[in-house]
């Protein structure tokens, strides 16, 4: 038995051994590959295997396995479930590809990305150098990681797979996550010819939530063609932008199989419904369960299954391109142009922004100074737009000015040939006048950013958006107005679509004001980030 005085120390001896080791056996960052392959003995090793590999890869994970046959559909189809289930919660940083090709049609192994590493169970260490050859895109010096790991065993027994010719099955496919490769891999894994994927698109979209932050259709068809040609190359795939809910499903007798999630299943009856009225045979149907987003578990505005949704939310307030150079500005101040339509809520971005201690320039705030009596541009409206326009106190009646020009387009663009030159020019003034008072960031808040191209005069483009229902519904609150004067006014407006297709960045307060603050917490974070690496 230790004394006091000698049991610390070998304590402390102990612990600072245990820690080397672990610090010696653990790759650091710069010892991690980007992109690894990993051949594995048999199918139960699976997720046991990707969760040991993501200590050593970084980016996108391939795996293998060697032994395949009709026999190991059934826990290939186990391990889909539990290598893409448990991807997002234990090794989310990884984009792990389970492939699906039979090891005897292999001759050479090809994949879209280019492999730094070659991962493999240590059963196969003795067949390992044929294995490496037949990675095609492995890159000179790659590096060799065995790995020591247990199948999975499972107390219930696994379903029988039934494979057919032609499987089929539709999405949006927004920024591939580990849902959807669980509906992409077991349609490859039950096809034995064509694969048919229809990609939502134009009117199939719109009721999405943050559907303007939808990759575009050509990008996603792009994505999950990579996919499916990486875990199984074999097989034939028709990947195509769908524009109802039918697709060729509905006139096309060879389909057989359709694959569906849990909350899309309906849509699957309705499909079979059209094919019976057509005198086709419904097709079998198979259903995926949703897969539990742990991210979203502190969050009461987020979905509690994985979802692009939640994704889309997620880039709120994060940098979607970086800047462009703007050569036409001083450096300094540097200065974010705030877009956002009529009841977006840009002010209420701006005041957060406000309270970060940037100064605020408010282009509406501007055009409403200049209408004030006595100035030049009070009388060119009154000329333009009638006597009548201005109020007993000389003031211009912005309802009135209101109800003409949003009306009327050739009014509104009228309106803005008079006033939007005065505007910037006043604008570009405060904005210098804020900078030699010292102010580093400078906010220029305006509801035409877009429209009148001011954001020419920002280094950065920030963007406001909710949906046009919900701005509809704030105008009317906000200025007492019927539901169509409300909905002329939003609709004369530039569409969040083109706001966010110039922006930087996008914030949405349509949520708590807890979100909404998260979002400009993000981006000021960021912001401040490159304003400190900027010369």
């Amino acid at each position: 038995m230790f004394s006091i005085g000698y049991g610390a120390p070998i304590g402390i001896f102990l612990l600072s051994v245990i820690v080397s080791y672990i610090f010696v056996m653990s790759p650091t960052a710069d010892d991690m590959a980007n992109n690894g392959f990993v051949f594995i003995s048999s199918a139960a090793k699976a997720h046991i295997v990707c969760q040991h590999a993501s200590k050593f890869v970084r980016r996108v994970l391939y795996v293998k396995v060697k032994d395949y046959s009709e026999n190991t559909l059934p826990m290939l189809s186990k391990q889909i479930e539990s290598v893409y289930t448990k991807a997002s919660a234990q090794y989310g940083h990884l984009d792990v590809r389970l492939m699906l090709k039979p090891s005897e049609s292999i001759k050479e192994i090809v994949t879209n990305s280019p492999i730094d590493m070659i991962l493999y169970d240590s059963e196969l260490a003795k067949d390992i150098d044929v294995l490496k050859n037949s990675v095609a895109h492995a890159k000179t010096g790659c590096k060799m990681q065995s790995i020591e790991c247990q199948e999975t065993s499972y107390d219930a027994p696994l379903e029988k797979i039934r494979t057919y010719e032609n499987v089929a099955l539709g999405g949006t496919f927004d920024r591939l996550h580990n849902g959807h490769k669980i509906l992409l891999s077991q349609a490859a894994l039950r096809a034995t010819k064509l694969v048919t994927v229809g990609v939502a698109d134009v009117n199939m979209i719109q009721s999405k939530t943050l559907y303007e932050l939808i990759q575009p259709v050509e990008v996603r068809i792009k994505e999950v063609l990579n996919f499916l040609k990486d875990i199984n190359p074999d097989l034939e795939y028709n990947v195509f932008p769908l524009k109802d809910l039918y697709g060729p499903t509905k006139d096309d007798p060879k389909y057989q199989l359709i694959i569906v999630s849990e909350e899309t299943l309906r849509g699957a009856h309705k499909i079979n419904e059209k094919r019976k009225e057509n005198g086709f045979q419904p097709m079998d149907v198979h259903v995926i369960g949703l897969l539990q987003d742990v991210q979203a578990q502190d969050s009461k505005e987020e979905e509690n299954k994985i979802s692009s949704s939640n994704q889309r939310m997620r880039l709120l307030g994060s940098m979607l391109k970086p800047p462009k150079p703007n050569p036409n500005i001083p450096d300094w101040p540097y200065v974010i142009g705030l877009a956002g339509g009529i009841g977006s809520g840009k002010t209420r971005i701006t005041e957060k922004l406000k309270a970060k201690g940037v100064a605020v320039v408010n282009c509406d705030t501007i055009a409403h100074d200049l209408y004030k009596p006595g100035l030049p541009l009070n009388r060119t409206i009154s000329e333009n737009f009638g006597k009548d326009i201005i109020t007993e106190s000389g003031e211009v009646d912005r309802k009135k000015l209101g109800k003409i020009v949003f009306s009327d387009k050739e009014q509104l663009e009228k309106l803005n040939h008079l006033v939007w030159p005065k505007v910037i020019e006043e604008a570009q003034r405060r904005i210098q006048a804020f900078g030699e008072q010292g102010y580093r960031v400078v906010v220029m808040e305006a509801a035409l950013m877009v429209r009148a191209k001011w954001y020419h005069s920002c280094h950065q483009l920030w963007a406001v958006i909710v949906p046009r229902d919900e701005a509809i519904k704030r105008v009317q609150d906000r200025d007492h107005l019927s539901a169509e004067e409300a909905a002329k006014r939003v609709d004369s407006q530039v569409s969040n679509l083109e706001h966010v297709a110039h922006a930087n960045v996008v914030f949405s307060p349509l949520w708590s004001y807890e979100y909404t603050q998260r979002q400009v917490d993000r981006a000021w974070k960021q912001l401040e980030e490159f304003l400190d690496k900027r010369k």
